[in-house]
């Protein structure tokens, strides 16, 4: 059974997160999803009814720069949560 804390659900985006950044094709709506359910987990959401609930919309109007810098932010979060993840 799948963990329904937040915790839980980070770790499943974290295995998604790896999975999109070493795959041999682009999955851009994967890694938006991974961006901002990792976002609202670094704000202190409730991750299940988001999750439940997410729509790629929430990315309408958002410029393309903006994107990337957050992807740059998005990299270092997990690579920091793996590492954090590995320790324990």
């Amino acid at each position: 059974m799948v963990s329904i804390s937040n915790d839980g659900i980070m770790s499943e985006y974290l295995v998604k997160y790896a999975l999109v950044k070493t795959s041999e094709r682009e999955r851009p709506t994967e890694l938006l999803e991974t961006l901002y359910m990792s976002e609202r987990f670094q704000a202190g959401d409730d991750l299940k009814p988001l999750k439940d609930n997410y729509d790629h919309s929430v990315w309408n109007g958002v410029p393309a720069s903006e994107i990337d810098q957050r992807l740059v932010a998005l990299d270092k979060f997990k690579r920091e949560l793996a590492r954090n993840r590995a320790a324990m």
